[in-house]
């Protein structure tokens, strides 16, 4: 009887977790609130009526299902063309793609140029002219805005110019700008996270590559068709004043409109609270089965 009791449990824990496995799912939205309130965790407050979001449609979407690829298993993402292409498996490339080659070769999917704008706070970074921008923006408090402390959130970025554009003109770019100073930054460093500044060769511990190529980078084989994205990072801003901040995330492509990056972060990451503490849906989710399984074995020694 003990015996098919774990059985039992150990299956229903099996097929639970593989329920939970599935494919990112996304919900393209443009509603500013719906996105910001998807965000939004402890010991923040956002003023109403603040929210607003410039691209169109389906540059924008909330999303579950993402441990596989993204690194969390929910939030949103802002993109530079049509969020219905991130799903994967990427596209089989025609053949190996050479970091900085310029087009050595495959499938440029996702790679959608809309003829939206750029942002002139992305133009500054890059130095150079930036297209297709998504841009959310709003204004927050710590607490009733009293309060003074520290702001976290976890994102990941992701684009189709990997490797084959590495160090060029076409070095796509995003920021998070909290009261206009950009906190996008690899860890430990001022340097901007783009795709000239964190890929195969340089600060490659924080790229995960998901293309073939013959650099020798090994293929992760994610399931997006993106081909190159960073891990999960987590955006900081110590020391955070009393009162009303703003809050700017912005995503564009650079040079041209043509294969396409995006931004995403982290479901009830932003807060004033560091998002390591947060546990995914997934781990909540296997604990709960986990407590329901030994509640249950009990019972039954109890009736034996």
């Amino acid at each position: 009887m003990e015996e098919k009791i774990r059985r039992s449990l150990l299956l229903g824990m099996t097929l639970s977790f593989t329920s939970m496995a599935h494919a990112i799912s996304l919900t393209p939205t443009t509603d500013a609130t719906t996105l910001v309130n998807n965000i939004i965790g402890s010991g923040i407050t956002v003023s109403a009526g603040t929210q607003t979001f410039t691209g169109i449609t389906n540059m924008a979407a909330t999303f579950t299902g993402g441990t596989d690829p993204v690194g969390f298993s929910s939030g949103i993402v802002l993109m530079t063309g049509d969020v219905n292409d991130i799903p994967g498996p990427n596209p089989t490339n025609s053949s190996p793609e050479t970091e900085g080659n310029g087009g050595s070769g495959g499938v440029a999917d996702p790679s959608q140029s809309l003829g939206v704008a750029g942002d002139s706070d992305l133009d500054a970074i890059v130095g150079t002219t930036t297209n297709d921008a998504a841009v959310l923006e709003f204004e927050f408090q710590l607490g009733d805005g009293s309060a003074v402390g520290d702001l976290f959130f976890n994102f990941v970025f992701a684009s189709e110019e990997y490797v084959d554009y590495v160090n060029s003109i076409y070095n796509d770019v995003f920021a998070l700008f909290v009261d206009g100073e950009n906190i996008a930054l690899i860890p430990g460093t001022s340097t901007p996270v783009s795709v000239n500044n964190v890929n195969g060769s340089t600060n490659s511990a924080y790229y995960r590559n998901n293309v073939n190529n013959t650099n020798g980078f090994g293929d992760l084989l994610l399931d997006t068709a993106f081909d190159g994205l960073t891990t999960v990072l987590t955006a900081t801003k110590l020391g955070l004043s009393a009162g009303v901040h703003t809050m700017k995330f912005a995503v564009a492509d650079t040079s041209d409109g043509a294969l396409d990056a995006a931004v995403f972060i982290q479901a009830g990451s932003f807060s004033d609270t560091d998002p390591g503490n947060i546990p995914e849906p997934t781990t909540l989710a296997l604990m709960g089965i986990g407590l329901a399984g030994i509640g249950y074995r009990r019972r039954q020694s109890m009736k034996a």
